[in-house]
């Protein structure tokens, strides 16, 4: 059963070991955060699933993270003692792995090297952790594969837990565009703001389905790296009736930042379900 969805970015200077004062620059980022965190304490998961745009990425398959567990420090941010580690849910993977596999979809359950797990999946966790401990982890790279195929991969998700009997919260960790303003990491596009106006409004109106229709152009030069996350998520919420909330969205340091949930509007399967499409006739 999926409880619920969120879709996170994920700052290290969002922590104050890195800010250092700051991360009051992004209070709203903070807030979401916390408020995810009081959620998922709520709703009490079994396995919460990541998606994570700096696990390793392949061109023709997907990262599975493999073993019973693992650890995430800021080591690369000069950071080490930065640091949260989680047991993995082993069957849930595996299962995962090979239902993907009889899909067609490759992926590698290979065990985490020497750096751990990406800050990609480690600031969500940090903020979980604060609130809630009693869960293991499922960690998914993405692909340069097709928007579909990350679709499917929610959808998978969503059958593995099903079959498994499992609670689970998915969280698709992603930032926006890195071209917002002059002096941030890429500089200034018009693209930028243009993609994250359009993120804002798909989380805000529930329209998830325009995740697959952006034009491609946009997307590279709008430097996002959080969108595959985003499809990922939307599968899902494939055939489902869901709600959507846009919880913040800031862009301070020149990198968007939207915090949002997907929940479904029935999650016992008493009632009928139909799927939210979009006819593709908006294209930015």
């Amino acid at each position: 059963m999926i409880l619920k969805t969120y879709a996170v970015p994920h700052p290290p200077i969002i922590l104050p070991e890195v800010g250092r004062g700051e991360e009051r620059q992004i209070e709203n980022t903070t807030l979401s955060f916390r408020r995810m965190a009081r959620e998922i304490e709520s709703l009490a998961p079994d396995t919460i699933v990541v998606s994570s745009p700096h696990a390793p990425a392949y061109a023709d398959g997907f990262y599975i993270a493999g073993g019973d567990g693992g650890y995430g420090d800021l080591r690369s941010f000069g950071i080490p003692y930065v640091r949260e580690e989680v047991f993995f849910d082993r069957e849930f993977s595996e299962r995962l792995a090979l239902a993907l596999t009889d899909r067609g979809i490759f992926t590698t359950g290979a065990t985490q090297g020497r750096g751990g797990f990406d800050h990609g999946t480690l600031i969500p966790l940090r903020f979980i952790r604060q609130r809630f401990t009693d869960f293991k982890l499922v960690l998914i790279g993405i692909s340069w594969l097709g928007s579909d195929v990350h679709r499917e991969v929610g959808r998978t998700v969503t059958r593995i837990a099903e079959e498994l009997g499992r609670r689970v919260v998915f969280i698709a960790s992603g930032d926006l565009s890195h071209v917002l303003k002059k002096d941030g990491p890429y500089g200034y596009r018009p693209e930028g703001p243009l993609f994250d106006a359009e993120i804002a409004r798909i989380f805000r109106e529930g329209d998830l389905e325009a995740l697959f229709h952006f034009d491609p152009s946009i997307l590279e030069e709008a430097a996002e790296c959080g969108l595959r996350s985003f499809q990922m998520m939307t599968g899902v919420f494939d055939g489902v009736l869901y709600e959507s909330e846009l919880y913040s969205y800031e862009g301070p340091f020149g990198v968007g930042y939207a915090v949002a949930s997907v929940t479904p509007k029935q999650i016992d399967g008493d009632e009928d379900m139909e799927e939210h499409r979009y006819d593709g006739s908006k294209r930015i």
